[in-house]
């Protein structure tokens, strides 16, 4: 693993400032296109954290690895929203065996009632771009490799104020609708909320079923 620190001004500005995201339709690639890896492999692929993407991992997952990922898509989903269930365990999971590469699966002592604390330049935790951004990359490398039937990745979407701007990774069913997976509501290796982007644009935090963060 090699970690790479980024020491350009607009980098420390979003470590500052958290999770900067300017965009009228509230999707965008600018993170992807600063910070993802393009055509990411098992093999090779980033892992963003210290809040702001300032570090990032060059991280890989064996055959072993993988197939722990791929056991939780075994059988296929019957219908698109169990695959969001499946997909959220499986986000977790990867959350966890790359964690164990970069430190960051860590406690993330930054989450207070569902707010991010400023991470005092603790590498180990994650604000809403090193999620948004890793959450991207996990599912694009399940959508690759074939395991989604009901869904596709989108590009990443932001809501929020200008001093309290928040990012997601999104989901969407294919020829439907658009769905926000956001682990940065809840600790490393917990599955992430799943839940229509409309309601995660909504107001904050967002209305979640009792005892059920996923839809």
């Amino acid at each position: 693993m090699r970690i790479l620190i980024w020491f350009a001004s607009f980098a420390a500005a979003l470590a500052v400032s958290a999770c900067v995201q300017m965009d009228a339709d509230h999707f965008s690639t600018t993170y992807l296109d600063r910070f993802a890896t393009p055509n990411p492999t098992l093999a090779a692929f980033t892992e963003c954290h210290g809040f702001g993407c300032l570090a990032i991992s060059r991280v890989s997952l064996s055959k072993d690895a993988w197939q722990r990922v791929v056991a939780i898509f075994k059988p296929p989903a019957k219908d698109a929203p169990a695959e969001r269930q499946r997909i959220a365990r499986a986000v977790a999971l990867m959350q966890v065996l790359v964690g164990d590469q970069t430190g960051t699966s860590a406690h993330q002592w930054t989450h207070k009632d569902l707010q991010i604390l400023p991470n005092k330049g603790d590498l180990s935790q994650l604000d809403c771009i090193d999620e948004a951004v890793n959450t991207w990359t996990y599912m694009t490398l399940m959508e690759r490799a074939g395991l989604f039937r009901f869904h596709r990745v989108a590009r990443l979407s932001h809501a929020g104020t200008l001093t309290d701007v928040r990012n997601t990774a999104v989901l969407q069913e294919k020829g439907g609708a658009y769905f926000a997976i956001d682990p940065s509501l809840v600790d490393v290796g917990v599955p992430p909320p799943v839940m229509p982007l409309t309601t995660w644009l909504d107001h904050w935090p967002p209305d979640l079923p009792p005892g059920d963060a996923h839809s």
